[in-house]
Order: structure tokens, then sequence, then C-alpha cells
């Protein structure tokens, strides 16, 4: 792994900067849609776009084709994968814990053996590569780039980078930002499904919520890491790979406040 990481290294840098100054570019042109952007992170984390764009375009067909049962069949698989990891998560979380006697492992992890507990951080990383299909899936199917899709490939390569870090690096808070990544992927991929299949959907409005909830989560979990409650901070293990985490968190969060208030700025008017 860290033999394929140098040699593609370059490449995959070159990557990240330009989809991230395409990104930045898009931001300050606004030309970001003004209904409801969302990202998912996590740790992680993919852009949900729900509506439509700024400019005014025809309503969309409500006949269901192919396409869609395409595109719907893979939100359901990343549905049901996502809960599945999310419970599995949450079952040894509490197992490991009841056999350390604490729940300190979880605010400054260790380096004691936890083998079914990370079999389901494998999991999630290797998902991460089906999640690729997010962004190339509708490419293949639909015949054309869909918009903003140096932010998707920045966003994917990114996850790709964090999720690998909780296994390399035993990163610190990994299983939080897993458990609640996962669990919010359930409702993000069943709402894809249904948009999919033209269905309306009356609880969209907390896709974008929920994710919100789970970066300003993320942060109160830090701030109990740094509290040293749990185990001196330098102690822990991943430390590198958390600061990366809380980075892209806040880049993510940042983006969100800022499409949030646009979204109501535009109700307003």
């Amino acid at each position: 792994m860290r033999l394929l990481l140098m040699r593609w290294w370059p490449n995959l840098f070159f990557m990240l900067t330009n989809s991230f100054r395409l990104l930045m570019a898009s931001l300050r042109s606004r030309s970001v849609p003004s209904s409801a952007l969302s990202y998912q992170l996590g740790p992680s984390a993919r852009p949900i776009i729900i509506g439509s764009t700024a400019e005014k375009s025809p309503l969309p067909s409500p006949k269901t084709t192919s396409a869609s049962y395409v595109l719907a069949a893979h939100s359901a698989v990343l549905a049901v994968a996502s809960l599945v990891m999310c419970a599995g998560a949450l079952r040894e979380a509490f197992a490991r814990s009841a056999l350390e006697g604490s729940w300190s492992w979880f605010f400054c992890e260790n380096r004691r053996a936890a083998p079914k507990l990370y079999f389901w951080a494998y999991a999630y990383y290797l998902s991460k590569y089906y999640e690729l299909l997010d962004t190339f899936l509708p490419v293949l199917v639909h015949g054309r780039v869909p918009r903003h899709f140096g932010m998707h490939v920045f966003h994917h390569a990114c996850v790709l980078f964090m999720s690998w870090g909780y296994l390399e690096f035993r990163q610190t808070l990994a299983f939080g930002g897993l458990i609640a990544n996962t669990a919010v992927h359930v409702l993000m991929y069943v709402y894809y499904a249904r948009a999919a299949l033209k269905l309306e959907t009356s609880w969209k409005a907390w896709v974008t919520r929920v994710q919100i909830i789970q970066f300003v989560s993320s942060f109160l979990l830090c701030v109990v890491f740094a509290s040293g409650a749990h185990g001196e901070p330098s102690t822990c293990s991943g430390l590198g790979a958390l600061a990366g985490n809380a980075a892209f968190n806040a880049v993510l969060l940042y983006l969100f406040f800022g499409v949030l208030a646009s979204s109501k700025k535009k109700k307003a008017g």
C-alpha cells in the first residue's frame, strides 16, 4: 500500500489540487446550486445536489427510465451496506468497551488488538471505492459529465485517504466518524434512491441538516479528546490523520453554512 501511494502520489496530488481549484472557482462565481447542496463527510463525505441550478431550466420529466432504476439500485446497495456497517461497528464498539472496561479507547485510541472492530473499518474503507461510482455512474448512464465534476473527484479522493488513515494509523475518533457517517449515509442513499425513481420525499431537507449535525458533533468529540479526560492527547494514536480529518470537516462545514445561508436568502426573496 505504501509503495503504491508513493508511486501514484504525484498524479493524485495534481488531481486533488486542480479539483480544489475548480471547487473554489465555482464558489467565487456563485455557480453552486442555489437549492440544497450538501456534503457527506465523515470523515468521510460526498456531495449531494438536490434541486435545480440557479439558472432557470425546464422541469425534468417525471417518467422513470431504465437509467433511473440503475441509479436507484446503486443507491439502495449503499443504503443497505451503510446500515450493516453502522450496526456492525456499533456492536463491536460496545463489545470492546465492555472488554476494556471503559470508552477511553473511543476518545484516545491505543494499540490494543481489536480485529473484529477494525474489520468494519476495513469494510468502510473498501466501500469508498464503490462510492466512486457516485461520480462516474451518472456519466456512464447519461453519457455526459455532471456539473461540479471536479468537486466530486476532489471529495471522493480525499475520503479514500481519510478512511485509509483509519486503518494505517489507528486514528483516534475514527469510529465516531465511521458510525456517524454510515448512519447519515442510510438516510442519504434512501433519499437518492427515491429521487432516482422520481418519488417525492417530504424529509429531503433533513439530508442536509443531519450532515451539518454530523460535522458539528465531530468537533464536539475533538473537544472531549483535547480535554485529556480519557488519556493524555499526545499519547493517542493517529493524531496526524485526525488533524487532516478535522481540517477537511471544517472546510465542508464552512461550505454547508454558506449554502444554507444562500438557500434561505433565495426563499426569502
